[in-house]
């Protein structure tokens, strides 16, 4: 499949809602419970599926193999919760036939961030970290008043009650940060990743286009900007002369009393003239399918929100970011890809929500950059990509760690 970059592409609001339905995370990534029943035989998966965003979104699993069970909960979920382990526990524990190992995540519920508290000029010495954190980059709740860093604490601290701690990483990307943590003081750490969902994505050997000739532009299934920034990305593009895929969205409606417009679909907020202006180089759309995006060999470049998915996606097709991180621990992530030189900084510290515009001549300065195929960034993510792979191919370090998984999850039981 090529991505003809002609002009805009909308469908119908209710196509742009199916869309963005399948676009949305579900729970344990469908590429992690295969892999691990793929692995070994004797595993079975139980998925406890929270009711986030509509009734019928578990139908898209129906057809998972037969190992994987499904059981559907309200969204109000931590009763519920601990009832189905519980259920689940006794009914395995009363069958001869059938030994069963517990995955548990414990949820802590944090105070709304208050960022204005937080003191930027601080910097914060972090096991994993070779260098001081700042603290404009730590998640916001961390410097709420009322009890959110407490909160933080406690949480973390649950962690060592844990019989394991499997992580989307692999060892080559984050060997610092592993071994800080991989000692008898905490459990066994389990890097698996990167977890990439894979299916459906363009073969290399069909694509004409010439690589690594477009930026493109995606901030999450739930990433969007109000129209002042907007029209300075729409600037930033037009001026920047490269060629563009743009995943906008509409930001959620507010109380119309608050004298907030609400828009229909992404084309109202673009800058009048903007769509005719990039007719033959750029695409604006309201949802992309971003690893088949990210996997098409003319993408070059990525201007990112920094969310771990997409982080790991571009390095597994190693494509240089942009940051632009968003909101909860994005700017973090943001930071670590500086401190590793895998992305051109744009931004660390923006938060969604705070009137903050990153104005054209930032975004268009970024775009330039990260499309310089002479940059060192570039050649470190292409380093990165071959060592992503090498991970998960048997015999290599993540391949490894699962299997390690597995058999000492076997041996607990």
């Amino acid at each position: 499949r090529h991505w003809n970059l002609r002009g805009p592409i909308y469908g119908s609001e209710q196509e742009r809602k199916d869309q963005t339905e399948q676009s949305r995370p579900f729970g344990l990534n469908c590429s992690t419970r295969k892999g691990l029943i793929n692995h070994d035989h004797r595993i079975w998966v139980t998925v406890l599926c929270i009711q986030q965003f509509s009734s019928g979104f578990v139908d898209d699993y129906i057809e998972e193999p037969a190992r994987i069970h499904f059981i559907q909960l309200p969204q109000s979920y931590i009763d519920p919760v601990r009832n189905a382990v519980t259920n689940i526990v006794s009914m395995k524990s009363s069958s001869n036939s059938t030994r069963m190992s517990q995955l548990i995540w414990n949820s802590s519920e944090f105070e709304y961030p208050k960022p204005e508290t937080r003191n930027t000029d601080l910097g914060h010495l972090i096991p994993g970290f070779a260098n001081p954190v700042p603290s404009c980059v730590l998640p916001s709740f961390l410097f709420n008043k009322d009890g959110g860093y407490t909160a933080f604490v406690k949480f973390a601290e649950r962690f060592k009650d844990a019989k394991g701690i499997m992580i989307n990483t692999f060892e080559e990307l984050e060997p610092y940060a592993l071994r800080c943590f991989s000692n008898a003081q905490n459990p066994p750490i389990y890097p698996f990743g990167p977890v990439i969902q894979l299916d459906g994505l363009p073969n290399p050997e069909l694509d004409l286009v010439q690589r690594d000739q477009e930026v493109f532009l995606c901030f999450g299934s739930m990433g969007s900007h109000e129209p002042p920034q907007v029209k300075e990305i729409a600037l930033a593009l037009d001026r920047s002369g490269h060629k563009f895929l743009w995943s906008l969205h509409v930001p959620p409606a507010v109380d119309a009393a608050a004298g907030t417009v609400h828009f229909k679909n992404p084309e109202e907020m673009l800058p009048e003239g903007f769509l005719e202006r990039i007719q033959e180089r750029g695409m604006v759309c309201g949802w992309a399918p971003q690893v088949e995006v990210l996997g098409h060999n003319a993408v070059g470049g990525f201007v990112s929100h920094c969310g771990w998915n997409s982080i790991l996606e571009s390095l597994w097709f190693s494509v240089p970011i942009v940051t632009w991180p968003m909101f909860a621990e994005q700017q973090l992530n943001a930071y670590m890809k500086k401190e590793l030189g895998l992305a051109v900084v744009m931004r660390l510290d923006y938060r969604k929500g705070i009137r903050d515009v990153v104005m054209a001549d930032e975004i268009e300065e970024g775009v330039r950059q990260v499309m310089d195929a002479g940059r060192e960034v570039r050649k470190k993510v292409k380093k990165t990509e071959e060592m992503a792979r090498k991970a998960v191919m048997n015999g290599g370090s993540s391949f490894n760690s699962i299997g390690r998984f597995i058999e000492d999850m076997i041996g607990n039981i």
